[in-house]
């Protein structure tokens, strides 16, 4: 079975005030969830060289994929169809124009963090939260498609 989180990384990852610092509890997050089986990808629309980036935070090889500004427009869309098809998926996202409306375009779930929005399926105030809600979406799905 197939689990990927689409990252928004320029907010719920990593912020740039003016130099690149991680937000608290990222990559504590980050780990959890890949430890639970979960397949890491994440996009900025607003960034160039996503990968050194990241490296430079010490997250080099904590995604499976990247997907920034510099191959183009609309990288969440871009990720979500290279990554189709998968069993579970959710876009991790610091904005509702940026990520949570193209993650509902796409028929992807997302987790709203930092903001609260009826637009999104979730919402938590940061990083340390989202195992949460990933273990209410499981515990929800496993209620509503309870096989006989």
């Amino acid at each position: 079975m197939s689990k990927i989180l689409f990252w928004d990384f320029e907010g719920v990852v990593a912020r740039r005030d003016p130099d690149w610092r991680l937000v608290e509890g990222a990559a504590e997050t980050l780990g959890a969830l890949a430890a639970k089986g979960w397949t890491h990808i994440a996009f900025a629309a607003g960034t160039q060289d996503l990968a050194a980036v990241a490296e430079g935070l010490g997250l080099a090889g904590r995604f499976a994929g990247l997907y920034d500004a510099g191959e183009g427009a609309e990288p969440l869309a871009r990720a979500i169809e290279a990554a189709r098809p998968f069993d579970q998926a959710f876009v991790i996202a610091a904005s509702v124009s940026g990520a949570v409306m193209p993650a509902r375009a796409a028929v992807v779930p997302s987790i709203l963090v930092g903001d609260a929005s009826p637009l999104a399926q979730f919402c938590c105030e940061k990083p340390s939260e989202i195992e949460l809600a990933l273990e209410t979406w499981t515990s929800m799905r496993r209620s509503f498609f309870v096989e006989p």
